[in-house]
């Protein structure tokens, strides 16, 4: 029972780790919104940034996600001129590398996590625009102070497989920033609120199995271990939606997958979905996803060849 790698998986998760290098004397890099989730950690140093009208500064150990790409900058100092995040890669693949001059004041890991930020899932909806976490928020023994030093020295150097290993790593990273963020979140609505409450999460792994669509809320209510109004009432409260809507959601993005994997046509597609037909299949995908079928699957095909 694990929904939340349910949903990594249904929205296309993949990583990159674009470098580990030190910034010299004064330096700054302003960050686009890619549509990547992009990170830095502070590994040696200090280092400021810059989101959203606000300033933090970031000491070694800290780590800062934004999961929906926001744009931001990073710098030594608030008022050191900036460079273009973008630029900054060019230069590095050219052999040009830029922040070299004077001491080095931080070393720093930047990369990024992709996923389709138009999903209509509530995992989504619910990411905040900035995660941040201080090396103080990492208990000892946990995954991600594990992780870390890892990647680390995967990226330190070019070894072996380094390449592999890091983006390997890096994917549990994201999971575990995740875990490490909710844990704190004091949020009550919400897909993660539904996650934290023992018996919510037993409908929503439910619904999550293969056809759990079919379910009914009687059904629902009697894994959660809840009479049915009492379910009903919960899952919306903590869930932000009925448990019949996000069955819905979930059976028409997993249609979706299905479609982007390629190998069936939209007609059984639909049926395996619980469709009688086609047209009442499209109607329903329309109305939850804001696309046709057919739209769905030329753009998720383009979209896997970009990657």
């Amino acid at each position: 029972m694990d929904p939340l790698s349910d949903v990594l998986e249904l929205i296309g998760f993949k990583s990159s780790i674009y470098f580990q290098k030190n910034f010299c004397g004064h330096w700054k890099m302003s960050i686009a919104d890619t549509g990547f989730a992009q990170f830095h950690f502070i590994v040696r140093g200090n280092a400021f940034v810059e989101f959203d009208g606000r300033t933090e500064q970031l000491c070694v150990g800290d780590l800062v996600l934004f999961p929906k790409g926001a744009t931001h900058a990073i710098s030594d100092h608030p008022n050191t001129p900036a460079m273009r995040g973008q630029d900054v890669i060019v230069a590095m693949e050219s052999g040009k590398e830029p922040f070299l001059d004077g001491d080095v004041t931080t070393r720093m890991i930047c990369g990024h996590f992709e996923y389709d930020l138009t999903h209509r899932h509530p995992f989504m909806r619910d990411l905040p625009s900035c995660i941040l976490l201080r090396s103080n928020d990492l208990e000892i023994g946990s995954l991600m102070s594990a992780l870390l030093p890892l990647i680390v020295n995967e990226t330190h150097s070019t070894p072996l497989g380094g390449r592999i290993v890091a983006k390997h790593l890096s994917q549990a990273l994201f999971a575990s920033i995740l875990r490490v963020h909710f844990e704190q979140d004091v949020t009550k609505i919400g897909f993660y609120a539904g996650l934290r409450n023992d018996r919510i999460i037993l409908a929503i792994a439910a619904i999550h199995e293969a056809d759990g669509w079919r379910h009914s809320l009687s059904n629902l209510a009697a894994i959660a271990g809840m009479s049915r109004s009492s379910f009903a009432n919960k899952f919306k409260q903590h869930v932000g939606q009925t448990a019949g809507e996000y069955a819905l959601t979930w059976r028409l993005l997993k249609a979706r997958q299905a479609l982007q994997d390629g190998r069936k046509t939209i007609d059984q597609v639909a049926h395996d979905h619980g469709y009688s037909s086609a047209s009442a299949f499209s109607r329903a995908f329309r109305d939850a996803l804001g696309m046709s079928p057919s739209h769905a699957r030329k753009s998720d095909k383009v979209q896997a060849q970009k990657t």
